[in-house]
């Protein structure tokens, strides 16, 4: 317990960060209604404290996109960047307010040591802003108590249904092999109009004898990226499974015929040619790695699983003209710490 109970206090003391947001008077009713989740309200003022959260944490992206990166359409989907991030709070604050409802259903609350610690970060991160970040927040103390407990809650009936899963993972679901290739690209070159010229049957040959020399020296050596290297070419090494759709079909199709440290011939795919050796037929780091994987989906399906059954007989509604109040004018970032003195305040621009 102690130790679960440390990990949501590392949980809640991130939030505790010194925030710099534009001035302005926040004209918002931090009390009106966001959503609703079977009948309890979400107010606005938690939607607005995790979505301007959220603005500083992705501060980063203004160096891309400039300082109002939140209005513009970033993904080409017709919508500001700025309200996908808003529907994503909802639908997260909505999902905390079913697990609040239905937790103790699996024997699981926050203890009075846990909401302290949500109390005392709080406090900490009123403490290291200045007042007129925190009115464009809406971060009074109970509202970003309120979120930490939320927050908290979620991650104690995740652990508790990840204890649920089945820990069993046969070699067989989660076998990996390990190849090395080598990609020379036949996509031809582009001419000084923009035009695609492509390669010749003596260019495309030209090819196939590198990758062959290269094969050749790599028989020698033992090293493959090494003699990649010597032509200009890289090595590079994946492992895969039986239902691994991330590696080329081709690529794939001519490792499962070889067996440990045999090369296939050389694979004519599309736009390359590829020479594939097979590390290892069973590679035990690689399938330990993926069992490990198999296991997080488990423990995410099963947490999955019992929110969205709840989601199912839920009734849940949005307030779309309070939600529409919530716009991305101001800028918020994360505070650049400038002195040793007072750098914990955060600054206006």
């Amino acid at each position: 317990m102690k130790k679960r109970t440390a990990c949501l206090f590392t949980l809640m003391l991130a939030m505790t960060t010194a925030l710099t947001g534009c001035t302005g008077v926040n004209k918002l009713d931090n009390s009106a209604e966001a959503a609703s989740v079977d009948g309890v309200s979400i107010p606005l003022g938690e939607v607005n404290f995790l979505l301007r959260y959220q603005q500083t944490q992705m501060s980063a992206y203004s160096s891309y996109f400039g300082e109002d990166f939140m209005n513009q359409d970033l993904s080409g989907s017709g919508s500001i960047y700025g309200e996908t991030v808003k529907s994503s709070i909802v639908d997260t604050l909505e999902e905390y307010y079913l697990v609040e409802a239905h937790a103790e259903e699996l024997g699981e609350s926050l203890s009075d040591e846990e909401k302290a610690a949500a109390e005392d970060a709080a406090q900490s991160f009123l403490d290291a802003n200045d007042s007129k970040t925190l009115t464009v927040m809406s971060a009074d103390k109970d509202t970003v108590a309120h979120v930490l407990e939320l927050m908290a809650l979620q991650q104690k009936v995740y652990g508790n249904l990840a204890q649920t899963i089945d820990t069993n993972v046969d070699d067989a679901e989660a076998a990996q092999k390990t190849i090395s290739y080598v990609r020379s690209s036949t996509s031809g070159t582009t001419d000084e109009d923009g035009n695609t010229v492509e390669l010749t049957e003596e260019e495309l040959a030209e090819k196939k004898d590198v990758l062959e020399q290269i094969r050749a020296e790599a028989e020698e050596s033992g090293d493959l990226s090494a003699a990649a290297e010597n032509h200009d070419l890289t090595a590079t090494t994946s492992s895969y499974g039986a239902d691994d759709e991330s590696l080329n079909d081709t690529i794939k199709a001519a490792a499962d015929a070889l067996s440990d440290g045999e090369y296939a011939d050389i694979v004519e795919g599309d736009n390359a040619y590829y020479l594939i050796h097979m590390d290892s037929t069973f590679d035990e780091a690689a399938t330990q790695t993926k069992k490990e994987s198999i296991l997080e989906q488990r423990k995410q399906d099963a947490y999955t699983n019992w929110v969205d059954g709840l989601k199912e007989s839920a009734e849940i509604t949005t307030n779309d003209d309070n939600l529409s109040k919530l716009t991305f004018e101001r800028v918020f970032k994360i505070k650049e710490d400038t002195s040793e003195g007072d750098a914990s305040k955060g600054e206006n621009e």
